[in-house]
């Protein structure tokens, strides 16, 4: 009768394993033939308000391959800080060679974990044009442990090529476009602001007891306030907060301030880089407050007109949103 062998039904099983982790993130796209030494492609969607998906320009590839718990067993793998896996020369050199990156998928079966690394990138790093000279059938391709393939690493593969597309769609690559892909909705809340009747501030806590700065951007009215940004960022300080929101025009807002400190009594201040200085409130010595007003300047109304037309040609949806939190920390950085 015949078999199905040992190291093909591990193939089946975490083949199965990625396509039940990707399938949220896109279409699965494969070659009719197996010629691109490339196992399967996805090619990533953009979620939309109507629950249905736009296609993204994102199209990656993945060679996949696994490694037995037999092999490497969880008391090794927990530990290590790669895995090592042995690849065709003649596939390093190909891959090197196309245009569009392929991304080494590592099942690891003690850890039920997939890894995965940039094989282009690899590549370049160590060995660049070399690799073309290099006379060996095989050579081995460590894979990071921190280099995680999950939902968060398959968002940052999606947000890389869209921040691409979208220098392309303005006609520009300078770096504001990435700041403007992570702030779009806050951006099109503030510059709507006035056709909407609102005002915008912003709350920076410069904490005294903990090592992350703390900032809420709120939209206000006659009768509601509305926190649409929370942003934890760790060792951050009032200059960092200005090259954090770089479209952002700050002003002193002396709003209630007397409801939290005498006349007399001392208060913190924060100069700006145009040097406005901010008065802030002792907050029991735990932390400093600064509030503020905030528009957008000349960048920040640049980047609003660059909103308006990618929605005109169908790159993002707009309209009012729910708070959004971000986190920022050296720990949280992921290479992709």
């Amino acid at each position: 009768m015949p078999t199905v062998g040992k190291k093909d039904a591990f193939e089946r099983e975490y083949m199965a394993k990625f396509r039940a982790l990707a399938s949220s993130f896109g279409e699965f796209v494969n070659y009719e033939r197996d010629r691109g030494a490339r196992d399967i492609g996805i090619h990533l969607t953009q979620k939309l308000r109507s629950g249905s998906e736009r296609m993204s320009s994102s199209l990656l590839w993945f060679q996949m391959k696994g490694i037995m718990a037999t092999t490497f067993p969880a008391s090794t793998a927990e530990s290590a800080d790669s895995f090592p896996v042995s690849l065709s020369v003649k596939h390093l050199r190909f891959w090197y060679l196309q245009p569009m990156p392929t991304y080494l998928a590592l099942y690891v079966e003690s850890l039920d974990r997939f890894f995965f690394c940039n094989i282009q990138a690899y590549v370049e790093t160590q060995w660049g044009r070399g690799i073309l000279y290099l006379d060996q059938q095989t050579a081995v391709v460590k894979v990071p442990s921190t280099s995680l393939l999950d939902e968060q690493a398959f968002r940052l593969l999606l947000q890389t090529n869209d921040v691409k597309e979208w220098e392309k769609a303005l006609g520009t690559d300078q770096k504001y476009v990435g700041v403007c892909y992570r702030d779009y909705g806050l951006i099109w809340h503030l510059g709507t602001a006035g056709d909407r009747g609102v005002q915008h501030e912003l709350e920076f806590w410069d904490w005294q007891s903990k090592t992350r700065s703390q900032v809420f951007i709120r939209e206000i009215d006659d009768e509601h306030s509305v926190v649409l940004r929370e942003h934890w960022q760790y060792m951050m300080s009032i200059s960092e907060l200005e090259s954090a929101y770089p479209y952002l025009e700050f002003s002193q807002n002396d709003d209630d301030q007397s409801d939290w400190c005498d006349d007399d009594e001392w208060q913190p201040t924060a100069e700006l880089s145009d040097g406005t200085v901010l008065r802030g409130i002792d907050a029991a010595s735990e932390y400093f407050a600064f509030e503020m007003r905030v528009e957008l300047n000349d960048l920040g109304r640049q980047m609003f007109d660059w909103i308006v037309f990618l929605e005109h040609v169908g790159l993002i949806e707009l309209g009012l949103c729910e708070e959004q939190f971000i986190s920022v920390a050296p720990w949280h950085g992921r290479e992709i």
